[in-house]
């Protein structure tokens, strides 16, 4: 990975538009999206070869991310002008707070996206729990996932630091990997969810 595909890597939240929800409606368009951002730069070919998908039917979801708003071209990392390098574009998304409300016209976008992110997660979860099983008995060796769970006392600006510095964190080992991509480990995507929950969210009662 070159030095300039390393200074991509996201700083600054972007707020998800329609078409971007949209995009991100359909699975294998969130797998490409996933791993493009985990690899920070890629061709099609060398994302399809991970994902084992087609490449010409990739290099479709590409184009459609790339309408959407949410990957493009980058020029300066081909070879020449026939090779493709594809990155997300800077900044990590977000779908509004209170102080930046999302600007979403179609509600029905947004409420499938969030349930589709929803399901994603818990079929994440599942199967964290299973290996986990298995990890704890010793009938599985490798490390396929990780579940940590704290509980602390906190106040609103302690939470909005930990997840600053988490996210900080992040980013730090992002650089440090993408740096390092050719060392010749072998590197695998992780799917990374940082999930806080106050005690009175609603739908923890009695948990």
């Amino acid at each position: 990975m070159s030095e300039k595909a390393v200074k991509n890597v996201a700083q600054e939240p972007r707020a998800m538009t329609s078409p971007m929800l949209k995009a991100m409606a359909n699975p294998l368009r969130r797998r490409i999206f996933a791993t493009l951002a985990a690899m920070d730069a890629a061709r099609a070919a060398d994302l399809a070869g991970r994902l084992e998908v087609p490449a010409n039917s990739l290099s479709f979801h590409l184009r459609v991310l790339a309408e959407a708003g949410m990957i493009e071209e980058a020029p300066e990392l081909a070879k020449d002008r026939r090779d493709r390098v594809w990155r997300v574009l800077p900044g990590s998304l977000t779908i509004g707070s209170p102080e930046h409300p999302a600007l979403v016209e179609d509600k029905l976008a947004m409420d499938a996206y969030l349930t589709q992110q929803e399901q994603d997660r818990a079929r994440q979860l599942r199967a964290v729990v299973a290996w986990g099983r298995e990890y704890a008995s010793g009938a599985e060796h490798e490390q396929l996932g990780a579940l940590n769970i704290s509980n602390l006392m906190l106040s609103v600006q302690e939470v909005q630091e930990l997840e600053e510095r988490m996210l900080e964190l992040l980013r730090e080992i992002k650089l440090k990997s993408l740096a390092a991509a050719r060392d010749g480990t072998e590197r695998k995507r992780w799917d990374i969810t940082v999930m806080m929950a106050r005690e009175d969210l609603p739908g923890l009662a009695g948990s």
